[in-house]
């Protein structure tokens, strides 16, 4: 069985010889975070981007409709004008 001083040395080694890898990773490991939270913003801003866009069709659809709405009551006119014209030729 190995000494105290013996796994001090070993624990050491081993230390050495993994901190290169550790702080390697530790850095990734910041990469990726930084990008997690950029990505986070850009989809907040797409949320509210793609919201104002639905205000906006919806404000473009109620148009449309009312615009729809004008010309069933100007077909429906003249089709009552035709409709008295051709009766008093």
């Amino acid at each position: 069985m190995p000494t105290q001083e013996e796994r001090v040395t070993t624990l050491e080694q081993t230390t050495r010889e993994y901190r290169p890898v550790l702080q390697n990773f530790a850095y990734e490991l910041t990469m990726v975070k930084g990008l997690i939270i950029e990505q986070t913003g850009i989809t907040q801003e797409l949320r509210q981007n793609v919201n104002e866009i639905k205000e906006q069709l919806d404000q473009i659809e109620n148009h449309l409709n009312q615009r729809d709405n004008r010309l069933n009551r100007i077909e429906k006119l003249l089709t009552q004008i035709l409709e008295l014209v051709s009766k008093n030729p």
